[in-house]
């Protein structure tokens, strides 16, 4: 199993006043228990670690632990970009593409810094996963409102995670080729619904989205994952299209 949508760093948790750390080794064992076998992970230090430093330590330890199993994308945040604005200073091989979330950087209300990301993921081949949704601040990030810049940058592979909204999904897939979305907070139904709508089942890449299912209850984190995983069969959407999307070869079976 390949969970696409993965996050390290802290995060509110349910019971707690102050958002929790989680750290690499944590959501490492998670992952093992429920039989992911690889994952792209990022931060959510981006919210606090404007210089990166965290994110940096926090990525080399998940690659101490995993090696080649974690594929860690880097949170761009606009005030990391406002220190770093060609993400000059990123460490050399350490991250494998570059996360968006309008929750925590309003991109949509700053294009032309959005546009700068999209150019230096392009110049590096880098995919890039963006949050798509309502957020915490009420904010509005919307599949139709990304897909202007999907058009534009035709070249990379970008994630459109959650799906929101989701009857937008078999449109936009259809109509981009180098488009995917992930399974974070999304029901199999609604993925049923996207593949009798004629969706391309080999762009939907299956995604936890832990630890933010503590978030709303005291779930334990390889629980949710198995039962998450055990709801889909496709193995193009448990495995090969997260491979599809990094670029990675698919063995053949």
């Amino acid at each position: 199993m390949f969970d696409a949508h993965v996050h390290m760093g802290y995060f509110p948790r349910w019971g707690k006043a102050e958002p929790y750390y989680y750290s690499p080794r944590r959501i490492f064992g998670a992952l093992t228990r429920a039989g992911v076998d690889e994952f792209i992970v990022s931060s959510t230090n981006a919210i606090w670690d404007t210089a990166g430093t965290s994110m940096h330590a926090e990525a080399r330890e998940m690659k101490r632990l995993t090696g080649k199993r974690a594929h860690i994308f880097f949170w761009v945040g606009m005030r990391y970009l406002a220190h770093d604005p060609d993400l000059a200073r990123l460490p050399e091989g350490l991250y494998e593409g570059f996360k968006l979330h309008g929750g925590e950087s309003a991109w949509l209300q700053q294009p032309e810094l959005l546009v700068r990301v999209l150019s230096i993921a392009r110049e590096r081949t880098f995919p890039v996963q963006i949050h798509t949704g309502i957020n915490d601040k009420g904010n509005s990030n919307t599949i139709s409102e990304y897909v202007p810049y999907c058009r534009q940058f035709a070249e990379l592979s970008i994630d459109l995670a959650h799906g929101k909204p989701h009857e937008d999904v078999p449109g936009v897939l259809a109509e981009l080729p180098h488009v995917y979305v992930d399974t974070a907070f999304v029901s199999p139904q609604t993925v049923n619904a996207w593949l009798d709508a004629g969706a391309d089942e080999r762009r939907i890449m299956f995604g936890s989205d832990i630890p933010a299912p503590q978030r709303y209850s005291t779930i334990s984190l390889s629980a949710y994952l198995r039962r998450e995983g055990g709801l889909f069969s496709s193995q193009d959407i448990l495995s090969r299209n997260a491979m599809r999307f990094l670029g990675m070869d698919i063995p053949e079976t």
